[in-house]
């Protein structure tokens, strides 16, 4: 077996097979797909990007394809990079539910591959870094996210977790020159979802000032300031846009918020409760598992006693505590921390913790023989109950393909966080017919076009400049052209939370959306920043691989059965020789 774990090729088939497993425990009835959660959403966020792509918009910012063409700054908000190739399928006629399944099924493989790379740089074994992977791949937090809660955000975060994990160690231990990964890690969380990514940052931050005698080294403190700014240089093409929107203009997130932080936090009897029972997700009854609850237990006794590992232990107490209500999250409900909605969202840290734990191993319970096996075979029963529990609890979500296929452009998440905050959004949902809105008797406008991409018309206006509200939710980056000889002001925000212009004169004007100066210097930056990091890879690969004739031998040293030659690199020798 170990043999086997030792080649590639059988743990890529492994993992596709696990993959298509955790995908097909949920969704094996034949004509239905089991849609819960936040599916709707995700759905059309990537249905809006496929219609981007075809219109040759290939980095979407305000989305036409949301609210039947009113549009919503989805892409602005949430990171959907990762989202490009189911995108791409739905583009060449992949089938929505088709799409959905491998998106699904693709996000844990990618899971189980980074989980397993973590381990061996964490210095497992083989056999013990694929343990490490299975282990925090089929955490019960993770499956209640994946089966229930649907939130495919989370769950494209939660697959760089493991080496941000690993490279803090590596950083502690003292293997900070590839400081790169952690900057690579960091980078795919804040290109998946902005929660996880200010979830990890918090982790990190208690991770380095628990072992800051550690990190107070000015290689560390450099390598780590390294890491810091190529994430920022990175993501700016997310984040920078997202400063800008938020300046100066209130939007439902923070003004009308759905989720009230305080309403999700439970006692600790309801959490060991719900935890030991593996209980099925619901708003109520979020947990981590028996596994991870005994494990964090036993392995907390241990670390304190033994005085091991206590900067992990101490981290996934304090975090565990702040999923409870003595935790003084009252105090902090208008902070910054309250942007994670809800407090066990640091389950997924809580089983990351624990899993390394477990595969660690100084209680030495994989060393006994048959513990593994019986191990993963209790892992994996749990996992099969958990996913059909999930089913028999909400028999209702079984959609027929058909009905899954029908994307509902209306649906932008419960909280419809990133609507202005001056949109009712019932309104909107009454008027889907979109109508421009003015005074009939200051202006005359006529050959309206409204479309998803852009709205169009003739106007002639009587009375000096005359405002028209659009049919459009308002962000920043909408842009005014005319043809003719009217004049239009530039697209503000109406009271309704529409976009509003003022017209005066007469002729044609066009509205649609364009990026703004900041999002296309944010997109420069990170382009940039990709491109010269991929210069860097390249740079690297040649170094390792120069030709002989590159080379010239300054001495060999003989062995046993043949010689060492050691090479001095020569540039351009050959040009040199001519």
């Amino acid at each position: 077996m170990n043999r086997l774990i030792k080649k590639n090729y059988f743990i890529l088939l492994l993992f596709v097979i696990i993959s298509i497993l955790l995908v097909s425990l949920i969704d094996w009835h034949v004509g239905y797909i089991f849609a819960t959660g936040d599916y709707h959403y995700h759905l059309d966020r990537i249905e809006t990007l496929a219609s981007s792509i075809k219109h040759l918009d290939f980095w979407p910012k305000v989305d036409g394809h949301f609210i039947g063409g009113y549009g919503y700054a989805s892409s602005l908000f949430y990171p959907d990079v990762f989202l490009y190739l189911p995108a791409l399928l739905r583009v060449v006629g992949i089938s929505p539910v088709i799409t959905y399944m491998f998106t699904l099924v693709l996000i844990n493989f990618i899971t189980l591959w980074v989980g397993y790379y973590a381990g061996k740089r964490m210095s497992f074994s083989s056999q013990r870094a694929l343990i490490f992977a299975l282990i925090y791949t089929l955490n019960p937090y993770r499956l209640q996210t994946l089966y229930s809660r649907q939130d495919l955000g989370e769950l494209l975060g939660m697959i760089f977790f493991p080496l941000v994990l690993s490279e803090l160690m590596n950083f502690k231990n003292g293997y900070f020159r590839q400081w790169y990964i952690l900057s690579f890690a960091m980078i795919g969380i804040g290109l998946s979802h902005t929660i996880s990514l200010f979830m990890i940052i918090l982790f990190s931050a208690m991770y380095v000032l628990l072992n800051i005698k550690y990190f107070l080294s000015k290689k560390k403190i450099v390598a780590l300031m390294k890491a810091a700014m190529l994430t920022i240089f990175a993501t700016a093409m997310i984040y920078l846009p997202i400063l800008e929107q938020m300046h100066g203009q209130k939007y439902a997130l923070t003004t009308n918020p759905l989720i009230q932080i305080t309403g999700q936090i439970f006692s600790i009897q309801d959490l060991f409760k719900n935890s030991l029972l593996n209980s099925v997700f619901h708003g109520d009854t979020v947990n981590i598992g028996i596994v991870i609850l005994i494990s964090l237990i036993v392995y907390s006794i241990y670390n304190f006693t033994k005085r091991q590992n206590i900067d992990l232990t101490v981290i996934a107490l304090f975090l565990f505590f702040a999923c409870t209500n003595l935790f003084p999250w009252k105090l902090l409900s208008h902070s910054i921390f309250a942007v994670i909605q809800f407090p066990w969202r640091f389950f997924s840290i809580i089983s990351l913790i624990v899993a390394y734990l477990l595969v660690n191993d100084d209680l030495h319970l994989f060393d006994r023989k048959y513990f593994t096996f019986i191990f993963l075979t209790v892992i994996a029963l749990f996992t099969i109950n958990l996913s059909q529990q999930t089913i028999t609890a909400s028999k209702n979500r079984l959609d027929p393909y058909s009905d899954f296929n029908k994307i509902d452009s209306y649906y932008i998440g419960a909280g419809h966080e990133y609507l202005p905050s001056q949109v009712n959004y019932s309104e909107i949902r009454q008027h889907k017919d979109r109508t421009l809105t003015y005074d009939k008797s200051n202006i005359s406008i006529q050959n309206p076009t409204i479309n998803r991409q852009y709205i169009s018309f003739n106007f002639d206006s009587h009375k000096g400049f005359t405002k028209v509200q659009l049919p459009l939710i308002y962000y920043k980056g909408y842009q005014s052209e005319v043809y003719g000889d009217g004049i239009s002001t530039v697209p503000k925000i109406s009271p309704l939370g529409l976009t509003e212009i003022s017209l005066s004169g007469s002729g044609t004007v066009k509205i649609q959306y364009d990026h703004t100066l900041i999002q296309k210097i944010s997109l420069f930056i990170s382009s940039v920043t990709f491109l010269l990091v991929l210069f860097k890879f390249i740079e690297k690969r040649r170094r390792y691989n120069i030709p002989v004739t590159d080379e010239i031998p300054v001495f060999a040293v003989s062995t046993e059965n043949d010689y060492v030659f050691v090479y001095r690199i020569v540039e351009n020798m050959n040009n040199n020789l001519n």
